[in-house]
């Protein structure tokens, strides 16, 4: 190893351990300019601290981790000891990517379950203006989010009522099969039925 290569490797690895994980980058990018001729091992030294201290910077126990266990396995003279690293902080920002994606979509589901209106709001909107013309605000732009049966069937006998069979029979037939073993939802969407047929 040369003597400029060990300055710069001392120098990076004591602002590890300070938790100086910017000023390693630094330390590292300028070793970058001065020395040419790395050779492939002290390359991937270097490639391995910088990845940690980029780690570090927003996962900084998983990153002291990282770099406790290189040095344990370092000093057992394992050869690949930066790639058996390098491997581990890829696999981490796979599963972090992996755990941001899950995140987004869970994000993404609540976007959507929020992205309508509660009904006892409906109703209010329905008090000034009528059951029909709130309907016909809200039918095509918002969900109608219901907290019990309750307001289901009132709502439902009301769709009924202003002429929205159609639609009446859309939200039974959307709700899932658990409104069909309720006797009140049972009655309720034959009666519909019935209506339509007439």
């Amino acid at each position: 190893m040369t003597k400029d290569f060990i300055y710069f490797k001392n120098k990076a690895k004591l602002a590890f351990r300070k938790r100086q994980y910017s000023r390693v980058l630094e330390i590292l990018s300028c070793a970058n300019v001065f020395l040419e001729n790395l050779n492939a091992k002290q390359s991937l030294y270097f490639t391995m601290l910088c990845m940690l201290s980029d780690m570090a910077l927003e996962y900084e126990d998983e990153a002291r981790a990282l770099f406790e266990y290189y040095q344990v396995i370092h000093n057992k003279n394992n050869l690949e000891a930066e790639e058996i690293v390098l491997e581990m902080i890829e696999n981490f920002d796979k599963n972090l990517y992996a755990l941001n994606l899950a995140i987004w979509s869970l994000q993404e589901a609540e976007i959507d379950k929020n992205d309508g209106i509660l009904y006892e709001d409906f109703e209010v909107h329905s008090a000034k203006v009528g059951f029909k013309e709130a309907f016909e605000d809200l039918m095509f732009s918002s969900k109608i989010i219901f907290t019990n049966k309750n307001e289901f069937l009132f709502f439902v006998r009301n769709l009924v009522k202003f002429g929205f069979e159609d639609i009446a029979i859309n939200y039974f037939e959307n709700a899932g099969n658990l409104l069909f073993y309720d006797k009140d939802f049972m009655r309720l969407y034959r009666k519909i039925l019935q209506n339509k047929k007439v």
